[in-house]
């Protein structure tokens, strides 16, 4: 039997992780590139290791940030308290609104995509054979050559390079979007700094776990994702349970 002492920490864990999920499971410029990247399967570990970095270095600070500023200045996080009501309750009113027209993620990858530019010839009896020779139908030149074996020698520097052309990307939506802030911090430290000492650091654990888990099931999940998440009617009901879920933590944000 659990610890009584335990269970409320476990509770407040668990409340991190799913106000957390709420968060980052809005269309946003992380999760179109996560989507894209993980369709086109190139760089998706790369990707996914710096928005886990991300929220690892984000999240932290915004509990420590806004306590050591709280603590100084406690009228500062009754101004926090209701600008972070303000916020969730705008970020509600814009799936309430997206509800009505919703837009589904384009997970197309695009004709320049580099999993597509050269394709690798096949390798018969005969020697090297370039793909367009076989006998096939319309847009399966790229499925014919994964069905048959690669080349020996295929280039493991130019696959490293089309890898890591996803970084600055990666970088750019992470630690140069200040809506990563505004949520990582000042409303993310904000309601984390609801709770007491122990509470805040394991409302941030059960965050950070929950922004990992999204990243790797999205990141190595989007092939089976893409076609629903591409969908408008799958992601009306999103933002309905999205917006929804952030009327209620602005409620409790509101009430303490």
């Amino acid at each position: 039997m659990l610890n009584e002492n335990f269970l409320p920490v476990l509770h407040i864990g668990l409340a991190g992780l799913v106000f957390q999920l709420s968060v980052i499971a809005a269309v946003g410029p992380q999760n179109v590139v996560l989507l894209k990247q993980g369709v086109k399967r190139w760089g998706v570990g790369l990707v996914v290791s710096v928005f886990i970095l991300g929220d690892l270095i984000l999240l932290p600070l915004g509990t420590a940030g806004v306590s050591v500023v709280t603590d100084k200045l406690p009228l500062l996080l009754e101004i926090l308290r209701w600008g972070g009501v303000a916020y969730l309750l705008w970020f509600a009113f814009t799936c309430l609104r997206d509800v009505r027209h919703p837009t589904g993620i384009d997970s197309a990858v695009p004709d320049h995509a580099p999993e597509s530019v050269s394709p690798d010839p096949v390798v018969s009896s005969e020697g090297p054979v370039p793909i367009a020779d076989y006998p096939h139908g319309e847009g399966q030149v790229t499925t014919v050559a994964r069905a048959l074996p690669r080349p020996v020698g295929t280039p493991l520097r130019s696959r490293r390079t089309v890898a890591l052309a996803a970084l600055p990307t990666a970088l750019a939506v992470t630690f140069l979007n200040p809506a990563a802030y505004v949520d990582g911090i000042v409303v993310f430290g904000t309601m984390a700094n609801q709770y007491d000492d122990t509470g805040k650091w394991m409302f941030t654990v059960g965050a950070v776990l929950g922004s990992t888990l999204f990243f790797l099931v999205v990141g190595y999940g989007a092939r089976l994702l893409s076609r629903p998440l591409s969908s408008p009617r799958v992601w009306r009901w999103i933002n309905l349970a999205i917006g929804l879920l952030m009327i209620g933590m602005a409620a409790r944000l509101a009430l303490g």
